[in-house]
């Protein structure tokens, strides 16, 4: 795993740990906006949560950080970001997920945190490009991704299957 320790303001990101898992998961299932966004059409279960974090866990390319703020001395986490560097092209990157504690959101949290991941993985990885996709339909998520300046790329069509029906499948991407 990628290990990304980065501070904005009051907030942190650190790796996501096995011990978090449990947070992580409330904010995955938190409302259905969360599952849409993460291309998810169910609620996910602890042991998916685990394959995830597995998954990430053992490869060198991906990372998994979550976003923590302190309360009463307690880091709480507010905010999780899910990506990899290209295993091809490590001047490329992808940002996976992105969720923000819907307490949290509308507060410029989500566009602070790409925009310090970003330079985070242009600084320290020499990415000069990052690549986000997103389901056609989510015209929230089209929009926070266009104000950070991504542009659309490419369509692909019938690629995710969502609630019984097939969706297409949104590619935008910056130059860093």
């Amino acid at each position: 795993m990628l290990t990304i320790s980065l501070q904005i303001g009051e907030l942190h990101f650190e790796d996501i740990s096995k011990e978090s898992l449990g947070e992580v998961l409330k904010l995955y299932n938190q409302n259905e906006q969360n599952m849409y966004a993460t291309g998810i059409d169910h609620a996910l279960s602890i042991d998916e949560i685990n394959e995830k974090y597995l998954e990430v866990l053992v490869n060198s390319h991906e990372f998994f950080a979550g976003l923590f703020c302190k309360s009463s001395g307690v880091n709480v986490l507010v905010g999780v970001v899910k990506g990899r560097i290209d295993y091809e092209n490590s001047e490329e990157a992808w940002i996976s997920s992105i969720l923000i504690d819907s307490s949290q959101q509308k507060k410029g949290i989500g566009k602070k945190v790409i925009i310090a991941m970003m330079e985070l993985l242009n600084k320290s990885y020499d990415v000069k490009r990052v690549y986000v996709g997103l389901i056609a339909g989510n015209k929230i998520g089209r929009m926070f991704w266009q104000s950070l300046g991504f542009c659309y790329m490419r369509t692909i069509e019938q690629y995710i299957r969502l609630n019984d029906h097939t969706e297409d499948f949104i590619i935008m991407n910056k130059a860093l």
